[in-house]
């Protein structure tokens, strides 16, 4: 087996509306200044990390992680893309919950889940398939920031569907995505000639152990709002 690639997804920091407990979506809140700690010690965590591509929802808080995090990979371009944005939450965007789950105006999760399932397919799949075929003995890294609910959202279809293998006991052993936490993808080719197939698996999902020292929300506001 010969490790080829891994995908870095990482949540934003920490912002003050997810301090504050308001529903965010696609609202444009900033970093606060324990979010941009929490970005600058991902970054510090990854700075060993040589990373060929990188992707961030274009919503300030997961680009502004980003740009932290690649302040150690100045030479790596960041692409901002609409489809990495969090769950579009209508008229409930700047509220706080319990609120209404059947509110007209919210994204439905299917069309947040399509959208990033689009994504993969368009920028992920097309260069994991171009390593395969060409392999040269060297693994990429992708970094990608994005946000709560569309990454748990996505890991859960992800693996439901079989394109990615994941173990039960690694994912719920985080049943929410902490802010700046790191989930890992690892590709791999398996076998030989004919017979040989790409491995897409889980390794790491939710992992906040580079955060410690730090104080960690264990909530999602925009999650916990619709709870009926």
């Amino acid at each position: 087996m010969t490790v080829i690639a891994r995908l870095y997804v990482i949540r934003h920091g920490e912002t003050e509306w997810n301090r504050a407990r308001i529903i965010q979506g696609q609202a444009d809140s900033q970093l606060n200044d324990l979010g941009e700690t929490q970005a600058a010690m991902t970054g510090e965590a990854l700075k060993a990390i040589h990373f060929d591509k990188a992707f961030t929802s274009d919503l300030s808080r997961a680009s502004k992680t980003a740009e932290v995090i690649l302040q150690h990979h100045p030479d790596v371009i960041l692409v901002k893309d609409q489809d990495l944005r969090e769950r579009f939450m209508g008229k409930l965007q700047g509220t706080k919950g319990p609120t209404n789950p059947s509110e007209p105006s919210l994204e439905p999760i299917e069309a947040m889940v399509e959208r990033s399932v689009g994504w993969y397919n368009r920028e992920i799949v097309p260069y994991i398939s171009s390593l395969t075929d060409n392999p040269d003995g060297r693994c990429r890294n992708i970094l990608v920031t994005s946000h709560g609910w569309l990454i748990k959202s996505f890991f859960k279809f992800m693996t439901a569907s079989g394109v990615l293998e994941c173990t039960e006991d690694l994912l719920g052993a985080s049943p929410r995505i902490p802010n700046a936490s790191l989930s890992v993808v690892e590709y791999s080719t398996i076998g030989s000639g004919s017979g040989q197939r790409l491995g897409s698996t889980v390794v790491r999902y939710g992992d906040a152990s580079h955060l410690t020292g730090t104080q960690i929300l264990q909530d999602n506001a925009d999650m916990d709002a619709l709870k009926s």
